[in-house]
Formats: structure tokens, C-alpha cells, sequence
């Protein structure tokens, strides 16, 4: 019997989604666990999908939808209606006009309103249990925790005093492993077979944020399973005498009959009544019901933005022809060496040059993570200096790491989620003598830090700690306050000691073969084979102060960490003398004057800092430091962009100003992070070089000739595709469902250890992302759309691929995001679907002179 409890519940869990602690929050799908179905036919209580009709008819009047795409939608959704037209009085209409017509121009008929989940004692209950279980008090710590959840429950329940007596006696008697509870509980329950399923659903379903944190902390602790979670809450509906009935109702279609649809259609059009029109006008609204109306709508206004960035793109190809590359500034430019033309000239790997043709080596390439905000400090440093390249490439470089730096007893796992760790890498001081005297002082720091957090969270210390240092606090409050980035400095120095110069041991982690292996991956997945003498990766990350979804703005392919640790070991592998020695018989040279650097870009302030300067060559100094001014100006003039965005900041101040943001307590927009993401874009530079893409869309460097078997590619779409979607979709429904998919206002978070946030002092773990990531003042600053993947690759291998992943079949097929690509940049678009390739509306754009139409 326990074996099928355990099987039932894991059966009917299997599409929760894990949701990581605060210190590693990493964003998700909320609905990732329903992938395997259509993206519409989703039909949960209190979710939505989309914005309302109103907000779709005022994007309809301002023009940031059209007809035209309108129409795309209706036969993108409706293939069947492509050639269908009906005739009303003289006119003959076509069945998408007739549909756009009734989307535009007739009233909609009153949206149901979804229900809200009521307030229920079970949860209640549970919330309270299970945080006390998951946060124990650092000075009364749950007895019998070491048992496990429900034992620990069981044990402690017979005291509760905030139930009665009777309950109290009753949970006396319940069994004492959980599975039997759950089967118990059914049985006094009245609870069948066949309803088991479903009665299971509604109780996960109660809870969803500490269910999905509960899922995480089985899969990673191991304290804690769905199993014991079910048997508490199950266990307290008997002893409390409670119901499991579903009391939220489920939501109504609405739908007017298509004939009376018709009706009011047809005297719209015509201006009178027309049986005969009616009854074909009928039958065309029937295969387009009111409850799709939204869908059609959302479908427009992300066609309309896709359409637009494939205009940008075909548009570049026109301009790199002609354009005159930008003219890097005489006082931070290499006079010495030779400036680089623009991506896409003649020569450039990959483009149509002549084959005697050698392109000018560049002078310096930067490899930055493929995250949007990377978008900008990319365009600013091209727009410089014809001489520096850019590469986008997940944010972990290929290189899947557990890291802890030599001076500390925990470490990070920095890698996608979709990976496990099974390299550990770490630090090895160049000087371990002063390292270990560095280390000592900074676990003084550590203890002195970990005893004022004690102070400030132990019950009766608090009185004592503000007796006897209420006047430094205070005075330290004040300058937080009206001070902030000199506070910053401050506790910097207070807590902090100078980093002792070390290296990453990549070396003891990977044997020499995976080493050469991952770099051959990392070469031929962004297309990089002509090197420059200075190369940098530059992992990133966020500074922020007071901000609990800090590593929600950090880098999503690092697990939510910043991919500093990633930059460094890639270098290190690069500059290897026997990886290069492998790549090279692998046909992939790295010529013997190339230096990899690592570097840190915080995207925040966007300075890019070199990491591990005492390993730069002497020979490769100048360039690293007239790299140095480059970013300088280049992050003051990204600053200054951003800052038209920024609520309360703006470009007439000084960046600094702006930059201050991360270092202010009180600051709750220090940056945007990912809001307004809705692209991925897989192809070579020279497509987007020069336009600005508003730091909306993930840049993927790839050029097929460079992957001549599809790998790479294939890495590409089943990894940074599928992470970006789980970020896209993680806006998209925290900007749609802010109190029960999103974290709702920051103005009344508490953090529960970090475990989480929760909304007040009780209650349901808060999901996805708070309000003030995606909106301000009321507004959406994150326009929800689905990810839109393009691609310039063969469109057989993207076939191939496609459909050999089941994940990427899921995601395509059921409309979580689209795929649109092309061959090459003289080809015509087709949008991918189900039923295969079909030439999208942007097909018809010119692209080169002469290029096929």
C-alpha cells in the first residue's frame, strides 16, 4: 500500500516546478510542469494567460497592434481559414477580415472574472508547520526535526493549543509513517479511488510556493519530501474535521452561440439583417469561439514586435555594405595596430568575401554572456571601436562548476539548472602565506558580522545590542540613508580585507581531453575562429543593497550567481599550452600571441573589471588597460541610456548618480534586470551589428560553418533556448498574475531565512518575481510576450534537431514560444509549426539587392 501512495503522489507532483531558495533564485516557468500541452488550452482558476480584451483594443487604437497582423494571427491560429472568404450583400470579405472585424469593431462581450483561492485553516496550518520545520530558530529549534516532517508534526500536534481538544486527541491515534497517513486519511475521508488524483492536485495546489520550495529541498537537501508534506496537510482536514472539496469555482467560457455572434456581425457590416450571410458568417465564427479572442489578440502584438526586429535584422545586412565602420576615438584608439572593419565585411569567417580575401584581425574581442542587458554594453563598445568584436555566449562559458574560493567553507554551484555538478574548482593562492593571514582576518570579520546578525535576530539580544551600540548603528543608519554609496564604502572596509592574488585550479577539476573538449565546444558553438591577441570573457553580475531577489538579477546560466568563477576557469583553460596544443589538431589554431582575460561586468553600474590582472602577460598591458578606458566610456554612455528607463533617475545626471542606485537601501529599481526580454537571437554578429535592440533580446554568437554536424546548434536550442524560456516565461507571468505567479509588492515582504519571501507574516511562499521588477506605478514596464526565437541556420538541421528533442518539440509545437528562421542572410523567413515550414510575412522584405524573394 505505501509503495502505490508513494507512486500516486510522485504521479500526480511530476509537473510542480522546483522553486530555488532566495540565495540561489534562479527564474522558472511556474507552469513549466504543462509544457507537454497546448499553451491555450490551459484552463486554471485564477490564472491568466494573457491581458484583458481592453488592453489588447487600446494597443488596436494606438497602432501597437494591426490589422494586418491581426489577420496573421487568425490564419497562423486557424490554417484552414487561409483561402475561406464569405460574401455579405455585394462585399465578399475573407474569413480573417470577418474575424478581425469582430475583434476591432464590436463590443466584447463581459469577461469572466476569475475566482481567487479562499482562505482555507488547512493552510494556514501547514504554512505555519512547515516553516517552522524549514526555519528553525536558531535557539529553539523544532523538536524532533532529525525524525522528518510529519513525524516531527505527529509528535508536536498532540500539544498544539491552536486547535482543540478533540483534534488533539485524534492526532494521538494517526499513523506514524506518512505514506499510511496519507492512505488513512483518504480512507476516513471517504475519499475513492478514482477521486484520489484529484483530491491529491487541490492539496498541492494549496500552497504552490511552498510545495514547489518543498520539491527543490528533495531533490537538493533530502529533509523534506511531497510525501510527508501531503500526510501533515491530509492528517490536519481529519483531525480538524475539515473538507477536501474543491470550494473554487472553475472558471466559464462565456461564450455567445456563433449564430447570435453572426447576427450582430452581419448587421455591423451590412447594416441590416442578411439569413443567407449569416448562416456562412456563423460558421467561421464557430471555428474562432470568444474564449480564443485574448489569443489572437496576444498573438498580434507579439507578430508585431517580431515582425519589426526581423526588419532590423534584414535591414543590417543592407547597411553593412555601405556604412562607414565607426571611427574608434583618436585618444583611446590603437594607432599602433590595425582597426578592424565592421562585422560582415569581405573576409570575415562566414560571410561572402572572396576566398583569397584575409579579413584584418581585430584587436580585441570581448565574450560576454547572451543575457539582454549584455546587448548594450556590446553596441557601446562596437559604436567606439571599429577594432573590438563581440561574442554572446551563455554566461557560464561551457563551463559547468561547484566553486568555492580558498578563503571560504561553502561553495556555489555555478552552472544551468538543467546540469549537475560534478567539478569542483577552487583557488590557489599565489602567495599562501599571506593568504592565510588574509583568511584569518576576514573570518574576524565573518564572526564579527555573524554576531551582529545574531544580535539583531535572537530574542532577547536585541534589547542589549541596541543598548550598547545603538549610537554607531544609528549613526551608521543616518549615512546609509543620506549617504548611501559612502555607507557602502564603509561597510566594504568594516567587513572586507584586499584580495590575495590566486588562480582558479581547473586543472585538478577536468582532465586535459574535457578541458580541450569544452573549449572545442565553446569555438565552434559561437562561431570563433579568428582570435585577437587580447580575448575576454566577461562573466556578470548584480550589486544591490537590501534587495532579497538580488540573485534574480545575477546570471541565470550560473544557477543565479554571478559567472565570475565561470570567466576565470575559461580563461585559464584557454591560455593552457596543452589545450591549445589539442584544439590545434583538432583544426581549430589559436595563434601563440592570443591572451584570454576574465572579467567581471556588474549590470548595475556596467564597468567591466579585469579579473586575475597579476597573470596578464607584460606584452598584452597596454591593451588591457586602453580596454580599460574603453569601457569606461562605454558604460558612462550605456549608463546615460538606461537611465531614460529608470524611475527617478535621469540622463542628465551624472552616470555616478545612477550607479548609486545599487549602493541606496531604500532603492527598489537599482536596474531592470531582464524586464522587457522577447527574443533569442542564434546567428553571426554582422545580422544585428550597429542596431539597437533595446536590450530586449538574448544574442547567441553561432555560424553553421563553423559546426559542421549540428552540434553545436543543437546545445544551443536544448540549453540557453530553454533556460531563456523559463526567464521569459517567469516575466511574462509575473507581469500577468502578480498575486498568484508573481511576488507581488515588495512593500510588505519578509524574508523567511532564505528559504523565500512571504507576503506579511504568514501564509504561501510568493512565486516568481515582485511587482516592482516588471511595473511602476501601476504600469507594465515588461510587455509580456512569448519568447521568439530566430535563427539563421539550414533549415533541415533546425528540423532534425527539432525534432529529435522532445523539449523543444513540446515548447515549439504547443505555442510556449515560436521559431522563425532562415537559411542565410540572402533567404526568406519561414516560421516553424507543427505541420512543418511556411514562408512568414516578412519572407516579402528585401534583404540584399538581388537576394531571393
Amino acid at each position: 500500500m505505501s509503495l502505490k501512495i508513494r507512486a500516486d503522489v510522485a504521479r500526480v507532483a511530476r509537473d510542480i516546478v522546483p522553486q530555488w531558495p532566495l540565495h540561489s533564485f534562479i527564474a522558472v516557468n511556474p507552469l513549466g510542469g504543462r509544457e507537454g500541452i497546448d499553451f491555450e488550452s490551459i484552463r486554471d482558476s485564477g490564472i491568466a494567460l494573457t491581458r484583458s480584451t481592453p488592453h489588447y483594443l487600446a494597443d488596436v487604437q494606438s497602432g501597437r497592434i494591426t490589422r494586418e497582423n491581426l489577420s496573421a494571427a487568425v490564419i497562423e491560429r486557424i490554417p484552414e481559414l487561409r483561402a475561406h472568404s464569405v460574401r455579405i450583400g455585394s462585399r465578399t470579405i475573407s474569413a480573417a477580415k470577418l474575424i478581425v472585424a469582430e475583434l476591432t469593431e464590436l463590443a466584447p462581450a463581459a469577461e469572466t472574472v476569475r475566482a481567487s483561492q479562499r482562505s482555507d485553516v488547512v493552510d494556514e496550518m501547514t504554512a505555519k508547520w512547515v516553516a517552522s520545520f524549514l526555519d528553525p530558530h536558531p535557539l529553539w529549534p523544532m523538536p524532533h526535526r532529525r525524525d522528518g516532517f510529519y513525524a516531527a508534526w505527529r509528535a508536536l500536534a498532540r500539544h498544539d493549543p491552536a486547535v482543540s481538544r478533540s483534534a488533539r486527541r485524534a492526532a494521538r491515534t494517526l499513523p506514524a509513517r506518512a505514506d499510511d497517513a496519507i492512505g488513512h486519511a483518504l480512507s476516513e475521508l471517504k475519499i475513492g479511488t478514482a477521486d484520489a488524483d484529484a483530491v491529491l492536485r487541490r492539496q498541492l495546489a494549496g500552497l504552490p510556493g511552498w510545495t514547489a520550495h518543498i520539491k527543490w529541498r528533495a531533490e537538493h537537501v533530502g529533509d523534506i519530501d511531497v510525501v510527508e508534506y501531503l500526510a501533515v496537510r491530509l492528517s490536519l482536514h481529519l483531525v480538524l474535521g475539515q473538507p477536501v472539496e474543491d470550494a473554487t469555482p472553475s472558471p466559464s467560457d462565456g461564450d455567445e452561440s456563433p449564430w447570435t455572434r453572426a447576427i450582430r456581425l452581419v448587421e455591423h457590416l451590412h447594416g441590416g439583417a442578411d439569413r443567407g450571410a449569416t448562416a456562412s458568417v456563423a460558421r467561421v465564427l464557430a471555428m474562432h469561439p470568444v474564449r480564443d479572442h485574448p489569443f489572437t489578440f496576444q498573438r498580434a502584438y507579439e507578430l508585431q514586435y517580431a515582425g519589426e526586429l526581423l526588419r532590423t535584422i534584414n535591414g543590417t545586412a543592407d547597411d553593412a555594405d555601405t556604412a562607414d565602420p565607426v571611427a574608434p576615438r583618436p585618444d583611446i584608439a590603437d594607432t599602433a595596430g590595425t582597426v578592424a572593419p565592421r562585422p560582415g565585411s569581405a573576409g570575415t569567417a562566414g560571410t561572402a568575401g572572396t576566398a583569397d580575401t584575409v579579413a584584418p584581425r581585430p584587436d580585441t574581442q570581448l565574450v560576454a554572456c547572451i543575457d539582454p542587458r549584455s546587448e548594450g554594453i556590446r553596441r557601446h563598445l562596437e559604436q567606439l571601436h571599429a577594432g573590438i568584436e563581440t561574442f554572446g555566449f551563455a554566461g557560464f562559458f561551457g563551463i559547468p562548476i561547484r566553486f568555492a574560493s580558498y578563503n571560504s567553507s561553502s561553495a556555489i554551484d555555478s552552472l544551468p539548472a538543467l546540469l549537475a555538478p560534478h567539478h569542483r574548482v577552487t583557488e590557489r593562492p599565489r602567495d599562501p602565506a599571506s593568504a592565510q593571514q588574509r583568511t584569518a582576518r576576514l573570518g574576524a570579520h565573518q564572526a564579527f558580522a555573524a554576531g551582529i546578525h545574531a544580535g539583531e535576530s535572537t530574542t532577547a539580544a536585541p534589547f542589549a545590542f541596541a543598548e550598547t551600540t545603538g549610537v554607531l548603528f544609528g549613526a551608521m543608519t543616518v549615512l546609509r540613508t543620506l549617504a548611501p554609496t559612502i555607507a557602502a564604502r564603509c561597510a566594504a572596509a568594516l567587513t572586507s580585507t584586499a584580495r590575495s592574488e590566486s588562480s582558479v585550479t581547473v586543472a585538478d577539476a577536468f582532465t586535459l581531453d574535457e578541458r580541450a573538449g569544452l573549449a572545442e565546444a565553446a569555438l565552434r558553438m559561437m562561431g570563433l575562429s579568428q582570435f585577437a591577441p587580447l580575448v575576454i570573457f566577461a562573466g556578470h553580475g548584480s550589486t544591490s543593497t537590501n534587495n532579497l531577489y538580488e540573485s534574480s538579477l545575477d546570471c541565470g546560466a550560473c544557477g543565479g550567481n554571478p559567472g565570475t568563477a565561470n570567466a576565470r576557469s575559461a580563461a585559464a583553460i584557454f591560455n593552457d599550452p596543452d589545450v591549445r596544443r589539442l584544439l590545434h589538431e583538432r583544426g581549430l589554431p589559436i595563434p601563440s600571441d592570443t591572451f584570454f582575460l576574465a572579467a567581471a561586468h556588474d549590470t548595475v553600474t556596467d564597468r567591466i573589471r579585469p579579473l586575475d590582472a597579476h597573470l596578464v602577460p607584460p606584452t598584452h598591458l597596454d591593451r588591457v588597460e586602453r580596454f580599460a578606458r574603453l569601457q569606461h566610456t562605454a558604460s558612462d554612455a550605456l549608463v546615460r541610456e538606461r537611465a531614460h528607463d529608470l524611475p527617478g533617475a535621469s540622463p542628465r545626471r551624472t552616470p555616478d548618480r545612477t550607479r548609486a542606485r545599487g549602493d541606496d537601501w531604500a532603492e527598489v529599481y537599482p536596474e531592470w534586470g531582464l524586464a522587457g526580454n522577447a527574443a533569442f537571437i542564434i546567428g553571426p554578429r554582422e545580422i544585428t551589428y550597429g542596431q539597437d535592440l533595446k536590450r530586449r533580446v538574448f544574442l547567441h554568437s553561432y555560424r553553421p560553418e563553423t559546426d559542421p554536424n549540428g552540434a553545436g546548434l543543437e546545445t544551443i536550442l536544448t540549453a540557453p533556448v530553454v533556460v531563456a524560456q523559463w526567464i521569459n516565461h517567469q516575466y511574462y507571468f509575473s507581469a500577468l498574475n502578480p498575486d498568484t505567479l508573481g511576488a507581488g509588492t515588495k512593500t510588505v515582504h519578509n524574508a523567511i531565512g532564505t528559504l523565500g519571501v512571504l507576503s506579511g507574516q504568514a501564509g504561501d511562499l510568493r512565486r516568481g518575481l515582485p511587482w516592482q521588477s516588471v511595473a511602476f506605478a501601476g504600469r507594465l514596464v515588461h510587455e509580456p510576450m512569448r519568447l521568439a526565437v530566430i535563427v539563421e541556420a539550414p533549415l533541415d538541421r533546425i528540423s532534425a534537431i527539432v525534432s529529435r528533442n522532445a523539449v523543444l518539440r513540446s515548447l515549439f509545437d504547443n505555442n510556449w514560444i515560436s521559431l522563425t528562421a532562415r537559411e542565410n542572410s540572402g533567404s526568406a523567413w519561414y516560421s516553424y509549426g507543427r505541420y512543418g515550414w511556411s514562408p512568414t510575412r516578412q519572407s516579402n522584405i528585401p534583404h540584399h539587392e538581388g537576394a531571393a524573394q
